[in-house]
């Protein structure tokens, strides 16, 4: 896999997520991923794998990643003023612009490829809806990276208590959904869907590799 070793333009603190930006010009579709790393290799083999993170945002000339530090490969990323990316991968979310207004799900740090996509869907002239659920209020704070959204928190401290789903009035009564988030907020939404409406999810999965 080949790599791209690009400089930070920005950083940013959003609640409990750290966003990066770099300049990439090549194509992005909303739902990819790309596989990052602190630059250094191989001078430096730590980490040894890159990680996954889904593309945030990408307005033709910067590219955005939002991630939570959670060891020591995001720890590098949070303050690497260089770090080395793939080009985009995977298939990415299918976009119906003639299928009626979509809802756009996310769950914690799953928000991420829902920026991008909602940012695709206005230049299409599509309308939609966004739901996020977070655990609480700090981990909500990136909700005002979405204007609009509706908001649910586990502990209730803002929005609706509960989950995402809590948050969405009827949502078998949407033509398609977009979902990011954990496997077991997936799996309900899948379920919460049924057969009537186009789901369409992105999973969260560490990998080594992201050409399968």
């Amino acid at each position: 896999m080949k790599f791209y070793s690009v400089h930070i333009e920005d950083r940013e603190r959003v609640g409990n997520y750290t966003v990066l930006h770099y300049r990439w010009r090549g194509l992005v579709k909303p739902g990819q991923f790309v596989m990052a790393r602190a630059d250094g290799y191989p001078v430096s083999l730590d980490p040894f794998l890159a990680r996954p993170f889904s593309l945030y945002d990408h307005d033709g000339e910067i590219a955005s990643l939002l991630f939570e530090v959670r060891g020591r490969g995001t720890a590098l990323l949070d303050f690497a003023p260089t770090i080395e990316v793939s080009a985009p991968l995977g298939r990415g979310f299918r976009i119906d612009a003639a299928a009626g207004r979509p809802a756009l799900l996310g769950g914690g740090v799953g928000v991420a490829p829902l920026k991008v996509l909602s940012r695709r869907l206005r230049e299409l002239g599509v309308p939609h809806d966004v739901f996020l659920g977070f655990a609480d209020a700090k981990t909500a704070e990136v909700a005002r990276e979405f204007p609009g959204s509706k908001v649910a928190t586990m502990d209730g401290s803002i929005g609706t208590h509960g989950t995402v789903l809590d948050a969405v009035p009827e949502i078998e009564g949407y033509p398609a959904v977009y979902a990011c988030g954990p496997t077991a907020m997936l799996a309900a939404v899948k379920r919460a869907v049924g057969e009537g409406s186009v789901c369409q999810l992105s999973v969260e999965e560490r990998m080594g590799c992201g050409n399968g």
